[in-house]
């Protein structure tokens, strides 16, 4: 792995990660149910997370920081390694979902284990 792989990472994941940061964390101060992110609709409905006695905006950090980590992660490896780009978009997106699936489960297991869920329940 080069610098410049790793300069590559690092700018990939700073730009979502802002972009995550201006129109999820900072634009969305409290939670409305019409108007969440995928990423969160796929959290309450797997984890039944109970979104009252969430933070919300601690919340959109933490999945603006995986998202940002999952995307930086697939594209670094991808245009590093990869250099069709049929293949590559294939590949890509086999290897995106997993880890996105891998990822985003931390998240709400962090949340069950703190009882963060519907009814308190932490085996819900």
């Amino acid at each position: 792995m080069s610098i410049n792989t790793l300069y590559w990472f690092l700018g990939t994941f700073l730009v979502i990660y802002i972009f995550y940061l201006i129109f999820y964390v900072i634009k969305k101060k409290e939670y409305d149910e019409n108007k969440v992110p995928v990423e969160l609709v796929y959290l309450i409905r797997k984890y039944h997370l109970d979104m009252k006695k969430i933070n919300y905006r601690r919340l959109m950090n933490q999945i603006g920081i995986i998202s940002s980590f999952d995307i930086a992660f697939t594209g670094t490896f991808i245009f590093t390694y990869i250099k069709n780009t049929f293949l590559s978009i294939v590949l890509g997106t086999l290897m995106l979902i997993p880890l996105i699936i891998i990822t985003f489960s931390y998240i709400g297991i962090y949340y069950k284990k703190k009882g963060l869920v519907i009814n308190g329940n932490k085996k819900n």
